[in-house]
């Protein structure tokens, strides 16, 4: 008997568990729309995500490969006209929500800026990424729900409607070029200084 309760309250640790690391967009987020003056809703799972990728140029290789590991990727983004569009309290159930299983692992305030970067491990890698992103007068959220190398994370910038400010820069990945090599200007070997 010991046993089989034993086994049941793991099975509904684990059911638990991986339902706490299932993350929806909250109602309360999706109703700023209305107001916003510009407003973008993104949701690519599955399929829909994989013909995404298809669609990236030749240059683009590296992020068609990120996103081929990926579940899902969802973008809301919302510009308001003035101040006061939304509150703290329209992203805490986002947040309620990231409390079980998440870990936040950067947070930033500036002013009125806000950014707050959560992932959920999965194994020994990272298997998800949600970031909160909000100033004055725009709030961004992304989930990222797949695994993804935190180095590679700025590639996403940019693509499938990910604002590229958004996405930082961890672990030295970049998203774009190095910068070509400055040379000396051919000046006839005078010194302009």
């Amino acid at each position: 008997m010991r046993s089989i309760l034993a086994a049941g309250m793991i099975t509904l640790a684990v059911q638990g568990a991986a339902f706490a690391q299932t993350i929806q967009i909250p109602d309360r987020i999706e109703q700023l729309a209305p107001k916003a003056k510009e407003s973008v809703n993104i949701t690519l799972d599955g399929p829909l995500l994989q013909l995404a990728g298809q669609f990236m140029g030749a240059n683009e290789q590296q992020v068609k490969q990120l996103i081929s590991n990926l579940k899902a990727i969802h973008v809301r983004n919302f510009e308001f006209e003035r101040e006061g569009q939304f509150s703290e309290a329209d992203v805490e159930p986002l947040r309620a929500q990231l409390r079980s299983g998440w870990s936040r692992i950067v947070e930033s305030r500036d002013g009125g800026d806000h950014i707050e970067i959560y992932v959920k491990q999965d194994r020994q890698q990272i298997g998800g990424l949600v970031i909160i992103a909000s100033e004055r007068k725009e709030l961004s959220i992304v989930h990222i729900d797949g695994p993804i190398d935190l180095r590679q994370l700025s590639l996403l910038g940019g693509h499938l409607g990910i604002p590229a400010g958004i996405v930082p820069n961890i672990g030295g990945g970049s998203s774009r070029p190095a910068p070509e090599p400055r040379t000396a200007p051919q000046g006839g070997g005078k010194d302009e200084n």
